[in-house]
């Protein structure tokens, strides 16, 4: 039987609350009349949040000049919208931070990939005037599923790509549910914004669906950018053809990509350096 609601969304309370609340933190931002005292009430609600986002708050890549020691002054600082991006980081960086034992894959590389992707999306993003936060978010949470399944496997091991090249068909096998699917309902959930939670439903596919949407398609093609500069993860790889329907719907071309690629990876250079000062 396929892996059921109720199991996803226990196997998710298990994982840092900081994934929750970066959803419920969308909501609020959603709302123009939410107030900075709501925002700092929410990320107060998990103290290793919230020191994590003080921290993130002093640096450059957030556009500090000045320096804080207090998560009010940290909001005030950096504004609502790069508050959503720097909570973002924080709360994928709490969430992967162990290995995947049944996917082999160890917690620096999943954590490499989201960031990695992350800046990617955004970038993609930009030039068709598509939502970039929700770009970004979608780079930042779309593993989430491989970190509940892993949790579900009972020695279910993921055998590799010889054996199984594309990772989402032995997820299918195994548990009867994609990763990509698992993390689109716990996002759901979690009650992110529906298009961010139909982009990573859709992005290994993009046109598998009617419902197929630009942000499937800039995932798709920010993993394929994370593939050139060789942080993608095993079993994923065929999906990221760079094919002419994919660019056309996000509105790119083959040298903007490359331009992507470039300004994708000093991105998340940045990002990571944020993150590990």
């Amino acid at each position: 039987m396929p892996l059921d609601l109720a199991t996803i969304i226990a196997l998710g309370n298990k994982l840092a609350p900081a994934a929750a609340i970066y959803g419920r933190l969308g909501v609020l931002l959603e709302d123009a009349g939410t107030e900075q005292a709501e925002i700092v009430a929410l990320i107060r609600l998990d103290p290793a949040l919230t020191l994590h986002v003080v921290r993130l708050s002093n640096s450059v890549l957030f556009g500090s000049r000045e320096r804080t020691d207090t998560l009010d002054g940290a909001v005030g600082l950096v504004g609502f919208r790069e508050i959503f991006r720097l909570v973002g980081l924080a709360a994928s960086h709490q969430v992967f931070q162990r290995d995947l034992v049944h996917y082999q894959l160890s917690a620096t590389r999943l954590w490499e990939n989201a960031v990695a992707t992350a800046a990617a999306a955004e970038v993609l993003a930009h030039p068709s005037g598509g939502d970039t936060g929700l770009a970004y978010s979608g780079g930042l949470m779309r593993t989430l599923g491989r970190v509940i399944l892993d949790g579900a496997a009972a020695g279910r091991t993921y055998p590799g790509e010889i054996e199984w090249p594309l990772v989402d068909t032995w997820e299918r096998q195994t548990f009867g549910i994609t990763a990509a699917e698992v993390a689109a309902t716990l996002l759901d959930h979690w009650r992110f914004p529906s298009d961010l939670v139909e982009a990573i439903r859709g992005h290994l596919d993009p046109f598998a669906s009617p419902s197929s949407n630009f942000g499937a398609c800039v995932l798709n093609l920010a993993s394929g950018v994370v593939a050139r500069f060789g942080l993608d993860l095993p079993g994923e790889t065929l999906h990221w053809h760079c094919n002419p329907a994919k660019m056309t719907m996000v509105g790119v071309t083959e040298k903007t990509m490359e331009e992507c690629a470039i300004r994708a990876r000093e991105h998340y250079t940045a990002l990571c350096a944020a993150v590990e000062k």
